[in-house]
């Protein structure tokens, strides 16, 4: 029962149940040009000598990509990229080619939480390929519709993922216990992620040059963002909300409600405004540091 109820989002109060909210920069690639003729094998030698960090580096449309992990301020991007001087860097030459940004749920008492925000994640309509996975690749597993057994999945150390992990924008919710590089975190780092990671196609529509990075991740955390039931639902409705697993906040083709207003969101789903102002508080707080 414990579980059932708290696999939904209106089972919560952020506030009351000191559960806080992060707004973070998991990873971005950059995109740059140098000046002196050398390999991604130099500048990766080099980064690693300077820096005691080994970098995901490699060759693009003559210039390279680099990826930078927990990069939550212009500030320690500009450090890191300043190494790159020394091969000549040509810093109008640098753009973001692919971003994941996160919102971090800290103080958490149930994994059921997870469960809880996909239901009412919003996400667009040609949202496809949900799913729950593990370790193995290539093979599809169907989220369960049963709480409880989604929620055993979780325990086991399943995620969620939204699209392909190669779509142009790809969702993935899970228990966060490990840094990127596999290293246990401390319980008290313990925290329920929602990440959004958003690729090239998408970002070369914005204005993603370098320069302009506070932009870019205001635009793609507006990709996490939660919904409700209304509260004038009718009973069976919230009886199936309460008991079963979907991702009720995909949007549909916009229409005219009953109201002739044009809506996207289901009929009887509506914006979470309590959580998403936490969200929007912690996405801010965040975007100062790219000031």
């Amino acid at each position: 029962m414990e579980t059932k109820i708290f696999s939904n989002i209106h089972s919560y109060d952020f506030k009351a149940m000191n559960i806080k909210l992060k707004a973070r920069l998991d990873f971005l690639d950059i995109y740059f040009k140098v000046e002196k003729n050398c390999n991604r094998h130099d500048i990766k030698k080099y980064l690693t000598e300077r820096t005691g960090i080994r970098h995901f580096i490699k060759e693009s449309d003559s210039g390279f990509i680099i990826r930078l992990h927990d990069m939550n301020s212009i500030h320690l991007i500009n450090q890191r990229t300043a190494h790159l001087n020394y091969f000549g860097l040509i810093r109008d030459s640098l753009a973001i080619t692919e971003v994941e940004v996160a919102l971090d749920f800290y103080n958490y008492k149930y994994i059921a939480l997870i469960t809880a925000l996909l239901k009412s994640l919003k996400l667009p309509n040609d949202t496809e390929n949900l799913r729950i996975f593990k370790t193995q690749t290539g093979v599809f597993t169907p989220i369960p519709f049963d709480p409880t057994i989604l929620h055993s999945k979780i325990k086991d150390g399943y995620n969620i993922g939204i699209n392909h992990k190669f779509a142009d924008e790809y969702w993935h919710i899970y228990r966060k216990q490990t840094d990127h590089n596999g290293q246990s975190l401390s319980e008290t780092e313990w925290r329920i992620r929602a990440e959004k990671n958003v690729k090239f196609n998408v970002l070369s529509k914005l204005d993603n040059r370098l320069v302009n990075i506070k932009r870019v991740l205001l635009n793609c955390f507006k990709g996490i963002r939660f919904t409700q039931l209304k509260k004038n639902t009718p009973l069976k409705i919230k009886q199936l909300y309460d008991c079963t697993v979907e991702a009720y906040g995909v949007e549909k083709v916009a229409y005219l409600d009953a109201n002739r207003n044009l809506r996207k969101l289901p009929k009887d789903i509506e914006m979470n405004t309590e959580l998403n102002k936490l969200a929007v508080n912690a996405i801010c707080n965040l975007a100062k540091n790219f000031n």
